[in-house]
């Protein structure tokens, strides 16, 4: 659907509250002080009036034991969980997906409803109660509202269902999170081109190394994903993406580009890499034109270690570890590819697949010196039942090593240089 028409996805610790009686989850942001945000709203809302001449009425905050006056930490966590793999969906991208309410405080929430409406860049998304005021969704949502600079009754407001709608899933919330916030941004749905129903299912694709598109349906496939519809039929939803309204470039994840700019990996005394120092995100290049193709048509990041002579072990695993240093996020959208170089630039060895598609390790022994970790993309996936269509293989990843060495910097090879050169001074002055 297009322009200002709604469109809905079809089924497939305890916490504190405010004086004005707003429940308060975790407070979780991914891009604090991006030009887009993405506001999950798990607390609950009073919604007065109608949305698209329906009553949503007062929405209860998300709940797993029926009490919806607190959080307890399972639903904390399911919270922090369902945060994790929306952001995930959205990294690389000039948008911030938080738990934190970006409108002032002790705003009540008709006039929280109308600071949203009047608040460009924004989407609000109510994260529970049920469908049945709405009817057999899994979510709902306008299309292109976030670019607005202005809107009316509520239509910066959109609608995840856990209770009979999307279920109560980390995984199940987030796909339909990202999918109704793809159409605050503008996406369209993607179209099965093999039937041609409105959302495509990869033709119900399941289990390890299976795609869904996430503006399609995507409950039951391993990774949610963005994709490159055939031309005619689907978008590409990366341009439109970029294509917003002053969303700006990707974000460049700051790790080197090329082996010359290569970045240094921080090792622990026990030759183990530094948790949670080793990450970021790789994503389709601007020269390409944002086309999801072969590996060639995404960045690709490197990392530089030295080894003193032995067993040597890293590994590339796929998505974000927002919650705890080196341990995946659910919800992951890459599938890396590492490939390990020595210092003239040979390739020493590509890396193993697991049997999740999730995790992609490489071990052997090293002589001294310093060495190269590749990580990049494996390039687009294109499925056999719509083979016009490809899918993205972008979004985060970590990077774990064992066995490593950390590269001198420069300074430390100056002064190693001057010790040296000292040393080699007093023994010839001592002959």
């Amino acid at each position: 659907m297009r322009g200002l028409l709604r469109t809905s996805l079809l089924l497939g610790a305890l916490s504190t509250t405010l004086a004005w009686g707003q429940l308060i989850p975790p407070a979780l942001s991914s891009r604090p002080g991006a030009q887009y945000t993405i506001y999950l709203n798990f607390a609950g809302f009073n919604y007065d009036g109608t949305w698209a001449n329906k009553t949503p009425g007062n929405v209860p905050a998300f709940t797993l034991d029926g009490d919806a006056t607190t959080f307890n930490s399972t639903e904390m966590q399911r919270i922090r969980e369902t945060w994790a793999s929306t952001a995930a969906k959205f990294i690389g991208f000039n948008i911030n997906v938080t738990t934190v309410d970006p409108s002032p405080a002790g705003l009540t929430d008709a006039q929280r409803k109308t600071w949203y409406d009047n608040t460009q860049y924004l989407t609000h998304t109510i994260l529970g109660g049920s469908n049945s005021w709405y009817g057999p969704a899994g979510g709902v949502s306008y299309v292109g509202i976030a670019q607005q600079a202005t809107t009316s009754n509520g239509m910066r407001t959109n609608w995840v269902f856990p209770a009979g709608g999307s279920g109560n899933t980390a995984k199940s919330m987030s796909v339909v999170a990202s999918h109704e916030d793809g159409h605050h941004l503008g996406l369209p749905h993607q179209h099965d081109e093999n039937n041609g129903a409105e959302y495509s299912s990869n033709g119900g694709a399941n289990g390890d190394g299976s795609y869904a598109p996430i503006m399609g349906v995507a409950y039951s496939s391993q990774r949610a994903t963005w994709r490159h519809g055939m031309s005619g039929t689907n978008v590409n939803d990366v341009t439109v993406l970029l294509n917003n309204l002053n969303i700006g470039p990707i974000i460049d994840d700051g790790i080197g580009h090329t082996m010359a700019s290569a970045t240094p990996m921080s090792v622990l005394a026990n030759g183990n890499s530094n948790p949670g120092q080793h990450r970021g995100w790789i994503m389709p290049r601007a020269e390409t034109g944002y086309a999801a193709e072969g590996a060639n048509a995404y960045t690709k990041d490197y990392f530089k270690f030295r080894s003193l002579g032995g067993l040597v072990t890293l590994s590339a695993n796929d998505g974000t570890s927002y919650l705890a240093a080196d341990i995946a996020d659910i919800g992951a959208t890459m599938r890396s590819s590492l490939r390990i170089f020595d210092s003239g630039g040979s390739l020493v060895g590509v890396a193993t697949e697991s049997a999740s598609t999730l995790v992609h390790t490489w071990s052997g022994n090293l002589a001294s010196g310093e060495y190269f970790a590749e990580v990049t993309s494996v390039g687009a996936y294109t499925s056999t039942y719509e083979p016009n269509s490809r899918y993205f293989n972008m979004g985060a990843y970590f990077l774990k090593g064992s066995g490593l060495a950390p590269v001198p910097e420069p300074a430390s090879m100056s002064v190693l240089a001057l010790a040296i050169g000292g040393l080699l001074a007093r023994r010839r002055r001592s002959r």
